[in-house]
Parts: structure tokens; sequence; C-alpha cells
């Protein structure tokens, strides 16, 4: 089959499509023919070898990806409600041996793997299960109760945009910032108060909140510099191991995707609030995965409103979709 790979880690011209062998569902297992996967910052990073220290058991070519969606196409020897043909989204680790999802088929444990409804657009149900369940864990870590308030910086990004309207789905109050032209953006996905981004943020939350916010959820990974709008006893989530929080007054959390990869309720609720609308998944171009080192410059040139999506069969990828990854240089 084909997959998307790389040899050495480096800048976007490291990816090559290469041929590897198709993977079989082994047991537990179930092999997906792979319609889309995005093009998460995590994907740059691993291309980029910030992640080799967890690879070095590993050997090329290295296959890039964490989300994916598709169609059930081989069932390992196990018991599953999936069937073959089924329209689903999952999540995988890409730092194990068989890679991640950059390929025309991907084997992901059945825990990992849900059904999507037959009318979803699958480039759009892609974006859900990695983004979708980090905004699901975020707010859950910040055990909040109806009524509370709570911050969300990077709100136009796909964790925030995902976090803003989950969090008016829980019944909380949400303030987020945003660029100028992003205000309407995030009105639509229900954020009660819209503040500046940049410096003038902070004082933007504290006229608004003088005692401080309930909860922070850092998508623009701000660290202790966003700390202080959290009242005194309150909760900060990062989304990096990276960017630890020092602030002794408040709860300190950090969710990490991969520990609920295997959480099919959760993945299952996600697949829930898509297809009744609670969730809206924004795709910000669809290419073909023969492009992945265009897709993988157009992410980290920043600024996008939504995840670009790779698709195997360029054919779902429009004429104008290509003409716009050639005009941001790709």
């Amino acid at each position: 089959m084909l997959a998307v790979g790389l040899a050495e880690f480096g800048a976007p011209e490291v990816l090559n499509v290469v041929h590897v062998a198709e993977p079989c569902a082994k047991r537990g297992e179930v092999l997906i023919r792979v319609v889309a996967a995005t093009v998460n910052p995590t994907d740059t990073l691993f291309r980029a070898g910030k992640q080799a220290h967890l690879m070095t058991a590993l050997t090329p070519p290295y296959i890039p990806g964490m989300e994916f969606a598709g169609y059930v196409h081989q069932l390992g020897e196990s018991s599953s409600p999936l069937t073959r043909g089924q329209p689903v989204m999952g999540i995988v680790n890409p730092r194990r041996r068989e890679g991640g999802t950059y390929a025309q088929y991907v084997c992901a444990p059945i825990e990992s793997v849900v059904p999507v409804s037959d009318t979803t657009d699958l480039a759009e149900a892609a974006t859900v299960p990695m983004n979708g369940l980090t905004a699901k864990m975020a707010i859950e870590a910040l055990e909040p109760v109806p009524g509370d308030t709570i911050l969300v910086t990077g709100g136009a990004g796909a964790v925030g945009g995902y976090a803003i309207q989950l969090a008016k789905d829980a019944g909380l109050t949400v303030i987020a910032d945003a660029k100028e032209s992003d205000v309407a953006l995030l009105q639509q996905l229900g954020a009660d108060e819209v503040v500046p981004r940049g410096a003038s943020m902070f004082s933007a939350v504290r006229n608004r909140r003088p005692a401080g916010v309930d909860g922070l959820i850092d998508g623009a990974l701000l660290g202790d510099e966003a700390a202080g709008l959290v009242r005194d006893g309150g909760t900060i989530v990062s989304l990096r191991r990276t960017h630890d929080i020092t602030d002794g007054r408040l709860r300190h959390r950090h969710v990490a995707v991969l520990d609920q990869a295997t959480n099919t309720a959760a993945l299952s609720w996600l697949s829930e609030v898509l297809r009744d609308g609670t969730l809206s998944p924004r795709v910000a171009i669809r290419l073909p995965m023969s492009d992945a080192v265009g897709a993988h410059r157009l992410v980290e040139q920043g600024g996008l409103r939504g995840r670009v999506v790779l698709m195997p069969d360029a054919r779902a990828v429009s004429k104008a979709e290509r003409a716009r990854a050639a005009r941001s240089g790709s």
C-alpha cells in the first residue's frame, strides 16, 4: 500500500510517498481503509524529530498521523459491534511499529475506533477523535459545575473551538480570546465573551472578572503568564507537558490524549455530539496524501481556522483546494 513516511527527521521535505506492506488486523484490531487523515501540530513535531526519544525502538519509514476516518475493511479475531464497510473514525499512536494514519490502510485497536453516521463527511469526522477528545478531557479536568466561568486561550484553534462548544454544552460560561477577524467565528461557536488576543487579553479578562475565572484551558500554551487570570483555588489545564504551571494558588492539570485513546465510551460520545450538531468540525483544506509536504508547510505557517486533511484518494480533493494550496506556497 501507499503511505507517507520519512527516513530521517527534518523539514517538511523529508516526507515522501512510500510503499509499505498492507497491514492485517490481528486479534483485537480493526483494519480501516482510510478516507481522511488530519495533519496536526503534533505531526510536525513527530516529523521534525521532537519525539525521537520515544521512537528509538522503531525503524524507518516513520509514518505520522494520529486521527483518521474511513471504512472498516477487516476485523481481527474478536467480538466487536463493528461491521465490514461501516464508516468509522478513530485514533492511534504513530510512535509504534505500524506507524500512524498517513496511509491507505491503518490498523487500530478496536477500542479506539467508533462508528459515525452514514451521512457524516468523513474528512470532517477525521478532525474529531484527537482534537475532540483533548477538548473533552480538558473540560473534565477542570471539574466544573454549571455556571462556572472558564477562559479558553487559542479559542480559534481546533482544540480551542471544540472546547468552547463542549463547555457551552456543559452549561459553562466561556470567555475566549481572538483576533478581530475571528470574533464572529468564536461567537458562532458559542463563546459568551470574546476578548482581544495578545497582551490586551489580560486587562480585558481582569476587567470582566476581577476575582478571576474559575478555570482556564490553555490552548495557546501561555503557561504561568495566564495563570494570574484564574481565581484562587481555580484550575488551569495545560495541553502540553512542556508547559508546566507553577502558580501555587491553583490546581494544575495536564491532559495527554493518548491516555484516553482506547476510551471507546468517550469516542462514541464524540461521535454522537458530531452527529447531533453539538460539535461543528472545521476543515481548513483537503489535500491529496501525496502533498503531505505542502500540508505540513501550511500547518507550520499557522493561521488556519480548521484542520488540514489528507485524502489518500486524490479524486476527493477539489481543483479549488489544489489551487489554494499552490497559492500558499505548497
